[in-house]
């Protein structure tokens, strides 16, 4: 029989690989749990606070839907866009340097995002629907989850909500303004519209909107290259230039023609200039980024979620005998079929709150630099589909377990600081069990919220 001495030895020698403690929970209940580390929460911090920590971030720098459409992750924005399709006020930043890999999410439709492995993204997997109508198609699940980056599969859906607007405006106006969004620029005092040399009836059509709902008078010129319609008015110019950015690749729509509850008089006025209709196909040309990012959240009002094409033609291009440098174009299109049933394979499934939209491939790059997060009243913003917020993970209460904290630590110096000023002293240890999007947390003694 082993003797008490070597037994308590042999239990020594176990505690300095595993802890076994007993946990008390409330109305006296006890609970054995074995754990890898146990001692102050200061003490277990500072040994995992590199270890196996869930940090959810994206690259700084890259887009992310904003009012008035487009803004990058990093800057100190005024809002965002959440699953709701409203706009919501971001609470808090986080920003921290990482070194590893990125996973590059691109689904149908929609341009790429680039996030952290594990950065959570609102997605729902596949089921196979079948139908005496049409061919057995893949369509999404519905049963939503929160799953990390880098579990994403091309057999997964992400979401892009549908954008609300509460505007109503004259259609008119809105025709005029989409016109000026495809042909038109300012010039010092002036704003002028750009047209071909065919486009006679559309000169004077401009002219008549102008002086009807701007009370301005304008002037058709004859110039090899085409028409220009200009217009003398320094507030108008003016206006225009803040409204819509100065230069073709900059062109942005302003906040109360996004919002407007109906946006199709717009749209038409800008494919009237920048654009054409092929059956049940809408197309628009745009040099600027922003505008193109700017047409989903139209085009998610309407019902239709456009798909974005970057075009790759060459820098440097010769435009009449000139040598000129290219910005790169993108071509928004609309695919307006609004059939229940088809035998084409789905890449966008339309719900009462937005799309679901497929993934289409996922890579994985090597990425040095700088990352950076956001917390919103919602738990969630929208890059180019719905992804999780960077929260604290909140006070877990349990009526069966009692009450235990577990805490994430994100990298804030000001909360760590003061979650450790606040429970530097009180036991902790690494649960076994209890984990939060699949990493393990320190769970706090007598911690509360």
């Amino acid at each position: 029989m082993e003797s008490r001495k070597k037994r308590k030895r042999r239990s020594k020698r176990a505690q300095n690989s595993k802890f076994k403690i007993r946990v008390r929970y409330k109305y006296h209940y006890y609970r054995w749990i074995n754990t890898p580390d146990y001692g102050t929460f200061k003490e277990v911090y500072e040994k995992y606070k590199n270890k196996g920590v869930t940090f959810w971030c994206v690259p700084k720098g890259d887009p992310v839907f904003t009012n008035p459409g487009l803004g990058t992750i990093g800057e100190q924005l005024d809002s965002v866009v959440s699953a709701n399709g409203n706009y919501e006020i971001p609470t808090r930043y986080f920003e921290r340097d990482y070194s590893g890999e990125l996973v590059v999410v691109k689904p149908f439709l929609l341009p790429e995002t680039r996030l952290t492995p594990e950065h959570p993204v609102l997605a729902c997997g596949s089921v196979r629907q079948r139908s005496k109508w049409y061919d057995p198609q893949t369509r999404p699940s519905l049963k939503v989850v929160w799953k990390p980056a880098g579990e994403l599969t091309v057999k997964d859906w992400v979401f892009f909500p549908r954008f609300e607007g509460r505007r109503e405006g004259d259609p008119e106006l809105l025709y005029l303004m989409g016109l000026y969004m495809a042909e038109g620029y300012p010039i010092g005092n002036q704003v002028y519209f750009a047209l071909g040399h065919a486009e006679e009836g559309l000169a004077q059509h401009i002219i008549d909107l102008a002086a009807r709902h701007w009370g301005v008078k304008g002037t058709i010129n004859h110039h090899p290259t085409g028409l220009l319609v200009r217009f003398s008015k320094e507030a108008l110019a003016n206006f225009m230039r803040k409204e819509f950015g100065s230069r073709a690749f900059n062109k942005k729509i302003p906040p109360w023609i996004l919002e407007q509850r109906d946006p199709r008089p717009f749209l038409e006025g800008w494919l009237k200039g920048d654009g054409f209709k092929r059956g049940n196909t809408w197309r628009l040309s745009t040099s600027s980024k922003m505008a193109a990012y700017q047409v989903l959240l139209i085009g998610s009002r309407l019902g239709v979620l456009p798909a974005i094409y970057e075009s790759d033609r060459p820098e440097r291009r010769v435009i009449q005998g000139r040598r000129v440098n290219a910005k790169p174009e993108y071509e928004v299109r609309f695919h307006m079929d609004g059939s229940k049933y088809s035998n084409k394979t789905s890449h966008a499934i339309r719900t009462k709150d937005g799309f679901w939209v497929r993934v289409r491939k996922i890579r994985r790059e090597s990425f040095s630099g700088t990352v950076c997060n956001m917390e919103t009243p919602s738990n969630n913003y929208l890059l180019s589909f719905i992804v999780h917020n960077c929260a604290d993970l909140p006070p877990e209460y349990s009526s069966q377990d009692g009450t235990w904290t577990g805490y994430r630590l994100d990298g804030d110096k000001t909360h760590t600081a003061s979650t450790l000023k606040r429970y530097g002293r009180h036991k902790a240890w690494v649960d076994p069990v209890y984990k939060f999007q699949g990493k393990n947390v320190i769970l706090v003694y007598n911690a509360r919220g």
